[in-house]
């Protein structure tokens, strides 16, 4: 499927609040998570696309607590809501890293150390 058709799916399943996609290569070995806007202006330069699903914040919220490499939890803040993320160092040492409940928030969350 060329660029043109990718971006057509995806725009025909876009729902409002959508704001995430999980989206894999021809050979399902390559799966990555985006924020969708940002996926959509750079979807010219992406080769070998194959499938995407489309998430909003509850449905990001819920592949984040199923993949669980580390307890997360969702607290409220002054200014909306907070992710709070319990995890050890190598030393056995306990700490709390917290981002906002945000399309940003998420995203930097997942391009931290959660999933190594």
């Amino acid at each position: 499927m060329n660029h043109a058709e990718f971006r057509e799916r995806i725009e025909a399943c876009r729902q409002p609040g959508h704001c995430f996609i999980k989206w894999w290569g021809e050979d399902e070995a390559l799966v990555d998570y985006e924020i969708l806007d940002s996926f959509l202006r750079k979807i010219e330069t992406i080769d070998g696309a194959a499938g995407f699903e489309l998430f909003d914040m509850e449905g990001i919220w819920q592949v984040l607590t199923e993949l669980d490499p580390d307890p997360l939890t969702r607290e409220p803040a002054a200014a909306g809501e907070i992710i709070r993320w319990v995890w050890k160092d190598q030393s056995g040492k306990e700490h709390v890293t917290t981002f906002p409940f945000t399309p940003e928030g998420v995203m930097e969350l997942m391009e931290s150390e959660f999933f190594d």
